[in-house]
């Protein structure tokens, strides 16, 4: 019985077919005016040193293409949707995500900054600590397996970046919309107190993705940003993002423990901490962005913030290619607005009052101001060999402000850069150098004095003479003498939260520590941070002078004690 239905089924839809091939045969000389609904989705792509990044590739679905030496991409041919999915992916750097709405016959203007990825290996069979900046994960041992679900006990390699959700440019980064689907199945507008994102390897198969082993879990440590610090709840729910679905989705919370969010996770992906806020009545603010010269040039694709200032949250648009934007915010409040394109960036507007629910208010233009320059150069070794294909960054060793020299260089086959960045400070001079990481090593240029240039001008280095690092050793222990195993210590100029005012280092089994850094440089009002048992643990301040190039200096066994004012929960 059970095989005759399944030969009258078979019959069935053998009929069909027939029936639909009669119908193509007749209709195949027919002319059709049923036509595709498609648009564009173009934007562009910075590094997080405010720099135009080429070479990255950008897709959506089966389409590809890779940014311009401006940054700039285009797609077309894009079917209408409102839940499009656009990926940015460049080697050594972390991936991330936008969705946006395509309307048929329009262009949708997206932008997104790409960091440099921080990486690090270890065994498998250990536990571990790793950390970048504010972000901390623990692993237990033996806690990853491979995608077909075998226990992996080789070497991991480990991708980790903390994120900034108060930085413009690490708000950028952010994958996805600013909204979360709850456990309940409902979707809720949310305001992000920060965000990782993790990924791990097998260290000799780097295309083989590994995940937490069934019934492992591993715990994040994220440093909530200062100026968020006096809104953050003492609980608050754990979001990680979907990259099939671009959702946000809720899953599990973390707990307040001094300046630190703490929380347990069982898989990775980027995962984010996020308080859902109501907003139930909203309208739109309008405007244009335009650079301040003398035809106030209109601005597209630039990134527009509003910061709520009477409510928790921000929401953002991107110009069209008039420099207008169209931007939802909480009705009956008030808004801050900013907008960000590449290395340039305008002032912060002042107390805007939003319109009541449904209203429209036009803010007029803001002027963005451009501040941006070239530098150019050739990097060698001793024996003028090139350092091909290579990443680093040119930036201020001892910088005394946020605003310090920095930007993100890449090399080319023959070692050649050319690297757009921005500093206001146009006129004044600076020491700086130049950092590589190559062949699992830094290397540094010796220091020089720059003049930050004109907006516009072209600086150009000349070839620039790369010297291995020198090394600062020392040993770790806490306040009650104990030796400071397998953890990350990250020294950081007091006060400053710039990339260039942070140098990280991870002990040893035994407590020991090995800091890379710039020949004959001292580098003054450092402090070592770590996070110890849910508590910020500092250094005295300090100042760290590196010895010649390829020689080693002793800092002998420094102390980290609780910080002042930080209590243990």
């Amino acid at each position: 019985m059970k095989h005759r239905i399944n030969l009258l089924v078979a019959l069935s839809i053998l009929v069909v077919l027939v029936f639909l091939f009669g119908i193509s045969s007749c209709d195949k000389d027919k002319p059709t005016n049923v036509t595709e609904q498609t648009g564009t989705v173009a934007g562009t792509v910075s590094s997080s040193a405010k720099t135009f990044l080429p070479g990255v590739t950008v897709s959506i679905g089966n389409k590809t293409t890779v940014t311009d030496s401006n940054g700039n991409f285009s797609i077309n041919g894009i079917a209408v949707g409102a839940n499009v999915m656009v990926n940015f992916e460049k080697v050594d750097y972390v991936h991330t995500q936008k969705v946006v709405t395509v309307q048929n016959g329009r262009t949708t203007y997206t932008s997104c900054t790409l960091f440099p990825a921080s990486y690090t290996t270890f065994s498998a069979s250990m536990a571990q600590s790793i950390y970048d900046s504010g972000a901390l994960i623990d692993l237990p041992a033996n806690a990853f397996e491979t995608p077909s679900g075998v226990a992996f006990t080789g070497t991991v390699l480990a991708e980790l970046k903390y994120f900034d959700p108060s930085n413009a440019d690490c708000l950028n980064a952010f994958p996805g919309n600013f909204s979360g689907v709850q456990t309940d199945g409902t979707e809720v507008m949310f305001e992000s107190f920060g965000f990782i994102s993790a990924s791990f390897y097998d260290a000799s198969y780097t295309t083989t993705e590994l995940q937490l082993s069934s019934g492992k879990t591993a715990q994040i440590t994220y440093q909530i940003p200062p100026s968020l610090l006096s809104n953050a709840p003492a609980t608050i729910p754990m979001w990680y993002y979907n990259e099939t679905t671009g959702k946000w989705m809720e899953e599990g919370s973390a707990n307040l423990v001094g300046n630190h969010y703490v929380g347990s996770v069982s898989h990775f992906s980027y995962w984010n901490f996020d308080h859902p806020i109501q907003i139930s009545d909203q309208s739109t603010l309008t405007g244009k962005v335009v650079m301040d010269d003398a035809n106030n040039t209109p601005v597209p694709n630039a990134q527009v913030v509003a910061n709520g200032l009477n409510y928790s949250g921000y929401t953002r648009a991107f110009s069209d290619a008039s420099g207008i934007f169209e931007l939802t915010v909480k009705a009956s409040s008030q808004v801050q607005v900013q907008a960000f394109q590449g290395v340039n960036s305008c002032n912060p507007t002042g107390v805007i009052a939003t319109p009541a629910g449904g209203g429209t208010a036009d803010i007029g233009e803001l002027e963005m101001n451009n501040y941006s320059f070239t530098i150019t150069g050739n990097l060698v070794n001793s024996a003028m060999s090139p350092y091909a294909n290579a990443n680093g960054m040119i930036y201020d060793p001892n910088p005394t402000t946020n605003e310090e020299l920095h930007a993100w260089v890449y090399t080319d086959s023959a070692g050649s850069f050319s690297v757009q960045a921005s500093n206001t400070s146009t006129g004044s001079q600076t020491n700086a150098l130049v950092r590589l990481y190559y062949d699992n090593a830094y290397v540094f240029s010796s220091q020089f004095t720059l003049t930050i240039p004109q907006p516009g001008e072209v600086v150009n280095l000349g070839t620039v003479i790369m010297h291995p690092a020198a090394h600062l050793t020392g040993r770790a222990k806490d306040n009650n003498g104990t030796w400071l195993v397998n953890q990350g210590i990250t020294f950081n100029k007091n006060g400053l939260f710039t990339e260039g005012a942070m140098m990280p280092t991870v002990t040893d089994a035994l407590g020991y520590f090995d800091l890379e850094g710039p020949a004959n440089v001292v580098i003054t009002d450092m402090i070592g941070t770590a996070w110890l048992q849910s508590v910020d643990y500092v250094t005295p301040m300090m100042n760290l002078g590196f010895p010649s190039s390829g020689q080693t200096s002793d800092l002998g066994v420094i102390t980290l004690s609780p910080a002042p004012g930080k209590k243990k929960k």
